[in-house]
């Protein structure tokens, strides 16, 4: 099969990783935007949300991928082969994604680097699912969801309040959603009837945690976008290395950006860790940047 080139402006976040690294068969059929069965968002909407605020929403990318976005202006949609269309990819408060890198990192190129974009963004979303899509499409789930199940049947459509109806009828609040912590009084049994099939399931597949299991992208809510995402008066902070913003030296493009109005954030950078060990840092610097700013 060919792929056309991915635009260097699309970030990391594209399928590249998922969907062209695993056989075409994965996705026996074309998912889409609408439709699906309406269980699930039945069961969704039974609970009030968990707040009135909505969240931040999040892009990670390599460093250098981050350099390009910046000077783009844009995160560009990218053809994508789960949906048969240019759409790109935003998480839902957390900053969920994994680079897929399995070697020890020994350049900031190729460290994370995190966009948080404000959280009015989320109103010209194409659509918000409840989980990462393309671990979908790749069958990451199918130990706990049925082949009957489609992907839009766990799609929360445009309603832009499902999600925090989401985290309250799981994890109870914002922080113990970015933290990926149910709460001690959680279980399966109680939060879903055995009749809520899409419900049930889910909730199997979010606390089925094992050495061989999914990542947190399981419970991690996903944004889609079929518009290009312009930096300009969306971006609200950025988390980076600490070599690129020190007290003596910072990043041109970076004091671009700080002269606009977008926080800087970093987190110590020390040549030769795993990728995990940056992505926690930067899980750390995005949760101590909305309990500054009051998000959470």
């Amino acid at each position: 099969m060919f792929f056309a080139p991915r635009s260097k402006c699309a970030g990391s976040n594209s399928r590249d990783d998922i969907v062209r690294t695993h056989k075409t068969s994965a996705v026996s059929k074309m998912a889409k935007f609408i439709g699906g069965r309406k269980g699930f968002r039945a069961w969704v909407d039974k609970h009030s949300p968990s707040d009135s605020r909505i969240l931040p929403l999040t892009h990670i990318t390599r460093g250098i991928g981050a350099d390009d976005i910046v000077e783009c202006g844009v995160i560009k949609v990218d053809k994508d082969f789960v949906f048969d269309q240019s759409v790109a990819y935003l998480f839902y408060g957390k900053p969920a994604y994994r680079l897929n890198d399995k070697d020890i990192v020994k350049l900031e190129a190729a460290c994370p680097f995190c966009f948080i974009f404000k959280a009015e963004l989320i109103n010209k979303a194409k659509a918000i699912f409840a989980f990462d899509t393309g671990a979908f499409a790749k069958r990451l789930y199918s130990h706990i969801l049925t082949d009957e199940m489609d992907i839009e049947d766990f799609l929360l459509e445009k309603d832009i309040s499902r999600p925090n109806k989401l985290i309250s009828a799981t994890f109870g609040d914002a922080i113990r959603y970015i933290d990926g912590r149910f709460p001690a009084s959680f279980s399966v049994e109680t939060t879903a009837e055995a009749w809520e099939h899409h419900a049930r399931a889910y909730l199997h597949l979010i606390t089925s945690f094992g050495r061989n299991e999914p990542d947190d992208r399981i419970h991690s809510i996903e944004i889609i976008f079929s518009e290009d995402i312009k930096i300009e008066n969306n971006l609200l902070a950025l988390v980076v290395p600490h070599t690129h913003w020190g007290d003596d030296k910072k990043a041109p493009w970076l004091s671009s950006l700080h002269a606009k109005g977008v926080d800087i954030l970093t987190y110590d950078f020390v040549p030769g860790k795993h990728p995990e060990h940056y992505h926690s840092l930067v899980e750390a610097s995005v949760k101590d940047f909305y309990k500054i700013k009051g998000i959470i």
